[in-house]
C-alpha cells in the first residue's frame, strides 16, 4: 500500500532510463502538454495542429474545471532533448457515479497521448500505473475511460457500459409550428440565478430507472453557468439552456453544443420537473432546438447542412417514449471501458442495491454462496436470509470444483453493471455460465445505465 500511495504523491519521479522521466504535471507544464496533445491528436500527417485538444488541454489544467486540476497529467519528459519536451501523458479526473441510489466515487483518465517517436517502449503502462494508483489511493471504486478501439483492453479496461446511446429526429419529419399560435415552452439561456432550480429539477429526477448514472455536483453546476465566453476553448464545452413555460417558470434545463461539427444538433443532457405532459413540451422544444440549430456557428466551412436533432439520453429514456414514432434515428453509441480493481471492495459498497433485488423476487430471503471463476481467478459471495454477508476473492480448484458459474476475466463488469443479460455473455462466450440462472438474473438484471461524461 505504501508504494501506491508513494506513486500517488505530486512530488513522485521514476527514472525510465535514456534520459526519460516519468512524474506528475504542474501547472509549468500546460503549454508542453498542450503543445504534443495537439499534434498527436491527428487523424493523418497532412492534417493541421489540433488546436481543439491543446485548449481543452489548457482548460482542465488551468482548474477551471472541477474535475481536475493542474497537478493531475501524469507525464513522461525527455530530459535529453531541449526544454525537456513532454513525449506522453494521461491526466485522471474525478467524477462520481451513481450505482441505483448507491453514490461512488470514480476516476477517469483521459486525453491519453504519446509521442509516435517513444511508442513501443511501454510509457503509457507506466503512467496508468501512476493514474490508477491515484484513484486508489483517493478512494476511487472504479475507473472508465472513454477510448480508441480496443487499446485500453491491455491495461485492465472491458467495455462494459453504454456510452452516447441516442434517438434523433430528422427536420423534415419535426412537426411545423402553427402560426400565431403561442409556443407552451420556449428555451432561454442559463444565468448563475438559476443554479437553485437547476439542482432542484436535477434531484427530482429518476434514478429507478437506470444500473448507473452520472452524479452532476453543485461545483461543475456552477461552471456550466460561468461567464467566459472570450476563451477560446469555451465551445467545446456547451452551454446551458433552461426550459421555460408560458409563465416564464423553468421546468427543465439541457445542455447543447455551442458549435455543429456534423449533420445533427446534440442535445447532451435533458432534466426535467416531474409529472409534466412530456410529449407537448417536445412539440415545442422541436421548434426551438431547431431554431437554435439554424443560428449554430459551424466549426468548419465545409459542415453538413443541419438535418436532424438528437438526444443523448442513453438507450432508454422517456424522452424516447414521447417521441414515438419521430424518433426515427437510433445510434447504438460506444461503451465506456471499466476498470474495477478491488471487484470485492466495489461489491460490498453496492450490496444495499443487490439485497434490494432480492426483495419480492422468487429467491427472497436467499441463503447460501454464489461462487464465481474467473479463471485466472474468482469471487465468492455468501448471502444470509437475503443479506449479503460477505464478498471475497476466491480461486477454484481443478478437482473438486464447486464453482457456481464462469466468465472469462473482466467479462463479469457487463453482467455487474447491466450492460448485457446473461444469455448475451452466454451467446458471446462460450465459457460464460451459471447454474443458478434465477438467482444470477435477478441480483444482476439487464438495464440501461446513461453515464454521461463531464
Amino acid at each position: 500500500m505504501a508504494m501506491t500511495l508513494d506513486i500517488a504523491a505530486p512530488e513522485y519521479r521514476r527514472d525510465l532510463g535514456d534520459g526519460l522521466v516519468a512524474r506528475w504535471s504542474t501547472a509549468d507544464d500546460t503549454e508542453k502538454i498542450a503543445q504534443t496533445a495537439g499534434q498527436v491528436f491527428r487523424g493523418k500527417d497532412s492534417d493541421p495542429f489540433n488546436e481543439r485538444t491543446a485548449n481543452a488541454v489548457r482548460v482542465y489544467m488551468s482548474g477551471r474545471v472541477p474535475v481536475m486540476g493542474p497537478g493531475d497529467y501524469a507525464i513522461v519528459e525527455d530530459h535529453t532533448k531541449e526544454g525537456n519536451p513532454v513525449v506522453a501523458g494521461i491526466c485522471l479526473m474525478r467524477m462520481e457515479w451513481y450505482y441505483e441510489d448507491i453514490l461512488f466515487k470514480m476516476g477517469r483518465p483521459e486525453i491519453v497521448f504519446s509521442d509516435p517517436g517513444y511508442r513501443n517502449r511501454g510509457l503509457i503502462r507506466t503512467l496508468f500505473e501512476f493514474v490508477h494508483a491515484r484513484s486508489a489511493a483517493e478512494g476511487r471504486l472504479l475507473d472508465a475511460i472513454t477510448g480508441i478501439y480496443y487499446f485500453y483492453r491491455q491495461f485492465g479496461y472491458e467495455y462494459a457500459l453504454d456510452l452516447d446511446s441516442s434517438k434523433g429526429v430528422y427536420l423534415t419529419a419535426s412537426p411545423k409550428a402553427k402560426e400565431g399560435d403561442a409556443e407552451l415552452y420556449t428555451l432561454r439561456p442559463a444565468t448563475q440565478a438559476d443554479l437553485p432550480q437547476m439542482k432542484e429539477i436535477y434531484q427530482q429526477r429518476d434514478r429507478s430507472l437506470h444500473t448507473v448514472t452520472t452524479h452532476i455536483g453543485d461545483s461543475y453546476m456552477k461552471f456550466m453557468l460561468e461567464d467566459w465566453s472570450d476563451h477560446p476553448a469555451r465551445p467545446q464545452f456547451g452551454t446551458t439552456m433552461m426550459i421555460v413555460d408560458k409563465q416564464g417558470q423553468a421546468q427543465g434545463w439541457l445542455s447543447l453544443p455551442i458549435t455543429r461539427g456534423g449533420k445533427s444538433l446534440n442535445v447532451w443532457s435533458m432534466y426535467t420537473r416531474p409529472h409534466l405532459n412530456l410529449q407537448a413540451m417536445l412539440q415545442s422544444l422541436l421548434h426551438a432546438l431547431q431554431t437554435y440549430g439554424q443560428q449554430m456557428p459551424t466549426q468548419k466551412p465545409d459542415t453538413e447542412a443541419f438535418s436532424e436533432i438528437k438526444f443523448y439520453l442513453g438507450q432508454q429514456h422517456p424522452v424516447y417514449t414521447a417521441l414515438g414514432n419521430l424518433a426515427a434515428i437510433t445510434d447504438p453509441g460506444y461503451a465506456w471501458y471499466i476498470r474495477i480493481a478491488d471487484l470485492p471492495r466495489f461489491i460490498r459498497h453496492i450490496a444495499p442495491a443487490l439485497e434490494k433485488r432480492l426483495l419480492n423476487s422468487p429467491v427472497e430471503g436467499f441463503t447460501g454462496e454464489l461462487k464465481l471463476d474467473f479463471y485466472r481467478g474468482g469471487i465468492r459471495m455468501a448471502f444470509r436470509e437475503g443479506r449479503l454477508e460477505t464478498v471475497e476473492d476466491w480461486r477454484s480448484t481443478v478437482l473438486n470444483n464447486c464453482s457456481d458459474g464462469g466468465f472469462p476475466p473482466l467479462v463479469f463488469f457487463q453482467a455487474l453493471l447491466g450492460y448485457r443479460s446473461l444469455d448475451e455473455l452466454r451467446r458471446n462466450y462460450p465459457d460464460a455460465w451459471v447454474n443458478n440462472e434465477v438467482l444470477f438474473t435477478t441480483l444482476f438484471p439487464v438495464r440501461p445505465s446513461w453515464a454521461i461524461w463531464l
